[in-house]
């Protein structure tokens, strides 16, 4: 037969969990299965919000990700009118076409990156994996689910 909950369990749930500690972090700390701290928890009117952390780290990593592209898009841009200015200037034709060469190329990865951007701000098929992927993780509301 299992253990009784004690106050003293209910104290060191409540203080591990205002530290961060995870459900099974406690759960191994106290000696006690996994289910008897979600119960604890409950009675306390506790959530553990892994689920949550993990939604807002992939969220970071999205907003990164478009901050990076958007980066990148700049400066292929100014790269390629770089490149253009370069052509006109040359000392030779040879030059001036492999300065072309370049600036189409940077225009190339502009337009490209530019691109990618618009998809993924607008659901594109990997962005709507993802999403998928997170609603099944943890719930298309975004919730906690017990026992993360």
């Amino acid at each position: 037969m299992a253990e009784p909950i004690t106050d003293r369990d209910r104290e060191a749930v409540r203080r591990l969990h205002s530290e961060g500690k995870s459900r099974n972090a406690i759960a191994r700390q106290l000696g006690r299965g996994a289910a008897t701290v979600s119960k604890i928890a409950a009675e306390l009117g506790l959530a553990f919000s892994g689920a949550a952390r993990a939604a807002a780290a992939t969220e970071a990593r999205r907003a990164d990700a478009a901050a990076r592209r958007e980066q990148l898009a700049d400066e292929a841009l100014d790269g390629a009118l770089g490149q253009v200015e370069r052509t006109t200037t040359a000392d030779n034709a040879r030059d001036a076409r492999d300065h072309a060469t370049a600036a189409r190329a940077l225009t190339e990865v502009h337009a490209r990156v530019t691109e990618l951007a618009r998809q993924t701000s607008t659901g594109s098929k990997g962005a709507a994996m993802l999403d998928r992927l997170a609603d099944a993780l943890i719930g298309p509301s975004g919730g906690d689910r017990e026992g993360e």
